[in-house]
């Protein structure tokens, strides 16, 4: 197979000087997405891909889901054929903020994680179900060890934990 080819629209809707923290996770986010398609055997993927804060998450969580409170990240898939996929990603770098010191690692990091997770939404995987996302946790780890992220072995036990210490689990 030829090596796929990736779109990407990345823009940074912050409100504050954040913006300059999280740009340089650019290229970071082209290998994850790269790599994604690969593992999914996706010829063109396009994402736009959309860092916000809390307040704008959750204003696009009640709009597009109804579900008034802020999150992580929300993911759609736009078109998809056999070979290519179509998504929008929109993650909130102000969550990463927030709970990067529980999961031990920096809001770059965090954030990167938010973004892989969307992304693997858009590549078809999905989190409802139990198994499912353990299977998830996995492909994220196994994504953010192939582009070198720092303590990516730990990432399923540190979700675990947060997952519950937020009362989501």
């Amino acid at each position: 197979m030829n090596p796929p080819t990736v779109e990407l629209d990345i823009v940074y809707h912050l409100h504050d000087a954040s913006a300059a923290y999280y740009i340089a996770e650019d290229s970071r986010i082209a290998l994850a997405a790269e790599w994604i398609a690969q593992q999914f055997d996706i010829a063109k993927l396009y994402a736009s891909i959309a860092i916000v804060d809390d307040d704008t998450i959750q204003q696009l969580n009640a709009q597009r889901l109804g579900h008034d409170w802020p999150t992580d990240v929300i993911s759609f898939v736009l078109d998809q054929t056999d070979s290519s996929v179509e998504g929008e990603v929109i993650a909130s770098a102000e969550t990463a903020s927030k709970v990067c010191r529980a999961a031990g690692w920096n809001a770059r990091d965090e954030l990167l994680l938010y973004v892989v997770h969307g992304l693997l939404h858009v590549a078809g995987m999905d989190d409802v179900e139990l198994d499912d996302g353990q299977a998830m946790r996995q492909v994220e780890r196994e994504c953010l060890l192939a582009i070198g992220v720092a303590q990516a072995d730990q990432h399923g036990q540190r979700w675990d934990d947060i997952a519950i210490f937020e009362g989501d689990g």
